[in-house]
């Protein structure tokens, strides 16, 4: 059986009609389908609350890139360059991230995922790199192409992301802003750009709890490492999910409790 990977849409509008929807970007799913997982996505609920309904339902959970986690939730005002809140996003996201951390679901984050996972584990961010790190580069390189690979990132060996990539130097993609300042609780940091900005970080003591800055879902039908990325995600989902299984704890939609 495959693997049930939750990924939570955010709320947007469609061009013309201003019809409200909720979204998330294509690659997120494919990329998910194509490492033998089913991608469930999950509506910006106007209720977070009810992300406890979910519990023992899913086998993993995506945590995609996307706008700012508000700076209210790590303890700081926002700076000029931070973009305007979304709080329907932050509480599905932050609930979601908790309750897959309590229940020890495999987590992957990208991007916005890397930096919200950190909150969640009590950490802080970077709102801006170029505005609040003196030697920071310009890490915000979209105008390039998703796909393309802007930089190197050096990784830290013996880390679950090195055994996956097979390497301790990769190229990879680039078009963040913010980034990982102050670890959370059981939080490594694994992973570099040249000028020091975190890459990537794991979470200690974990089944698997993975996130990176880059954006793999951009590249991995090109990079055959980053493509494992999604891979050993999706392998961990399915060891989760037969344990479930073997102890007959995967909850039935529509049951009652």
């Amino acid at each position: 059986m495959r693997p049930l990977i939750g990924l939570p849409c955010f709320a947007t509008k469609r061009a013309g009609t201003l019809t409200p929807l909720y979204a998330i970007g294509q690659a997120y799913v494919h990329a998910i389908e194509d490492a033998g997982g089913v991608p469930v996505l999950l509506p910006a609920l106007e209720r977070p609350e009810l992300v406890a309904d979910l519990r023992g339902r899913l086998d993993g959970v995506l945590l995609p890139g996307g706008g700012d986690v508000e700076p209210v939730h790590y303890g700081e005002r926002a700076i000029p360059e931070t973009q305007p809140p979304d709080p329907g996003r932050d509480g599905l996201e932050l609930a979601l991230a908790r309750q897959a951390l309590d229940e020890r679901l495999p987590v992957l984050g990208i991007c916005r995922g890397i930096q919200l996972l950190n909150v969640v584990r009590g950490g802080t961010l970077v709102q801006d790199i170029r505005a609040q790190l003196p030697d920071g580069r310009k890490h915000d390189l979209g105008g390039r192409g998703r796909a393309i690979h802007q930089h190197s990132i050096e990784i830290k060996p013996g880390s679950r992301l090195s055994a996956i990539l097979g390497e301790l130097h990769h190229e990879v993609n680039s078009f963040h802003h913010q980034a990982v300042k102050r670890p959370g609780a059981g939080v490594e940091v694994v992973a570099w750009a040249a000028d020091g900005v975190p890459e990537a970080m794991e979470l200690a003591d974990y089944p698997f709890a993975l996130a990176v800055q880059f954006h793999p879902e951009r590249s991995y039908q090109t990079d055959p490492a980053q493509a494992r990325i999604f891979a050993e995600f999706v392998r961990a989902c399915q060891v989760r999910a037969a344990q479930a299984a073997a102890h007959g704890a995967r909850a039935t939609v529509g049951a009652v409790g």
